[in-house]
């Protein structure tokens, strides 16, 4: 196989100048100078493979293979890392406790607000999945994002609220209305007609006057529509979209049945990346400004809203608010709007929010148990979807080589899984164990 000419879909052509793994990984030099491994799935060999006497391919398989449904997007989900959006609950494992207080929260009015803490890859993008669909079963609407430090900082209120209102999903009717939809009913019946955003907005769109510009403005795609004001992309704006959000959740339950807004944030510790220290301050106080929107807090109805130093800040809470719009942070009491914050352990909230009923959801590792039971199940789907053939022996080997990458974190277990099956079912002679080190 060495100087085979190969080809990479995004790195280009190269030659093969190594292999390791029994050929399951490939050192290429590539044109531009590169050399980096590959694995050999992901290259096209531009001239025949030359043939290695000391390994033999695997013998063909002679029987069809059955159709499982979801199973290659059951695999390709894991081969990343991440979760199996459509069969996020068939493949919760381990979690009933969890699960519980997740459901728990949902039913509880008196909370609006739930806490994921975790480390790194143990399963808070799955439990933020996980609440995503048991929400929606509930009848709540539901809008998600994760955070990120360039597209949505919550440093940045306009970009967080411009990827919640983009995927926003509202059940209606056995189907799910999108940020559009949901508003285009809500102008026929006439909704929040005292809203100093949506009011107006809706009262066009009810006229079948909004145009293309006008949607991108209360999407926050654009900063200024002159008929309506401006939506800022400022640090401290987090008081105006705290209060579209409020009065958009409360309009969907009292026009649209839903049960309430859900709001989903996913890598919420992210924020703690900031080029200045005051944008850590500014993500701080829109989180807590969420917190006290979601937990109903009155004294944002009823606060004075004074200048200080260098902003406006609410006398009673001490939140930032928009010099140019001071609007109040809860359109109407109650907001019926539920938040979920998924954070790494050293993610600091705010002593002060204990004073605050919040859910706090602390994840442990999974069991041994768990992991084991999680593994054959997923042994038994890859042999459906591709016909792998594994002996008591070799399952029981595979599941000893990777159990210990668990204690790293769940996501590089379940990473270690898929790429061990892969190699058993390209290489059956192969050693797993050859593979260490190269799982991240």
């Amino acid at each position: 196989m060495k100087g085979t000419r190969v080809k990479h879909f995004t790195l280009g052509e190269g030659e093969i100048i190594d292999t390791r793994y029994h050929g399951y990984e490939c050192l290429v030099r590539f044109i531009s100078g590169l050399t980096r491994w590959i694995k050999k799935r992901y290259l096209t060999f531009l001239e025949p493979p030359k043939k290695i006497k000391t390994e033999k391919p695997p013998p063909p398989v002679s029987f069809p293979l059955p159709k499982i449904k979801g199973g290659r997007e059951v695999i390709e989900a894991f081969r990343a890392g991440i979760v199996p959006e459509n069969w996020i609950k068939s493949w919760t494992v381990g979690r009933a406790k969890e699960l519980a207080q997740i459901k728990t929260w949902l039913h509880d009015q008196t909370s609006g607000t739930i806490i994921i803490k975790g480390e790194y890859g143990a399963g808070k993008t799955h439990l933020i999945e996980y609440l995503y669909h048991q929400s929606q079963e509930l009848d709540y609407a539901v809008a998600r994002v994760s955070i990120d430090p360039l597209s949505a900082h919550l440093a940045f209120p306009k970009r967080v609220y411009r990827e919640l209102v983009q995927t926003l999903r509202v059940p209606q009717e056995e189907r799910f209305l999108n940020f559009r939809e949901a508003l285009s009913i809500l102008a026929q019946k006439k909704a929040l007609k005292d809203h100093f955003i949506l009011g107006p907005f809706l009262d066009a769109l009810r006229r079948r006057e909004v145009t293309t510009p006008m949607w991108q403005w209360i999407e926050g795609l654009e900063s200024t529509f002159h008929e309506f004001g401006s939506l800022y992309d400022h640090t401290t704006a987090a008081n105006i979209y705290s209060y579209i959000l409020s009065g958009l959740s409360r309009a969907l339950v009292e026009h649209l049945d839903t049960s309430g807004l859900v709001l989903l944030f996913d890598e919420t510790e992210s924020s703690c990346i900031y080029r200045y220290s005051y944008e850590w301050q500014r993500g701080m106080n829109f989180l807590r400004g969420l917190i006290l929107v979601a937990n109903d807090e009155p004294d944002l109805l009823e606060e004075k809203i004074v200048k200080a130093q260098h902003c406006y800040q609410g006398e009673l809470t001490g939140l930032v608010y928009s010099g140019h719009r001071k609007l109040p942070y809860i359109y109407e009491l109650p907001t019926y709007l539920k938040a979920a914050f998924a954070v790494t352990p050293d993610f600091s909230i705010q002593q002060t929010m204990t004073e605050y009923n919040i859910y706090i959801l602390e994840l442990e590792p999974l069991e041994p148990q768990y992991l084991e039971h999680f593994f054959y199940r997923f042994v038994e789907l890859y042999r459906k979807v591709y016909g792998l053939r594994l002996t008591t022996r070799e399952k029981r080997e595979i599941f000893s080589f990777i159990k210990g990458y668990a204690n790293i974190s769940t996501r590089i277990f379940i990473k270690a899984m898929v790429e061990c099956l892969d190699f058993k079912r390209f290489y059956p002679a192969g050693e797993v164990k050859t593979l260490a080190g190269g799982f991240s």
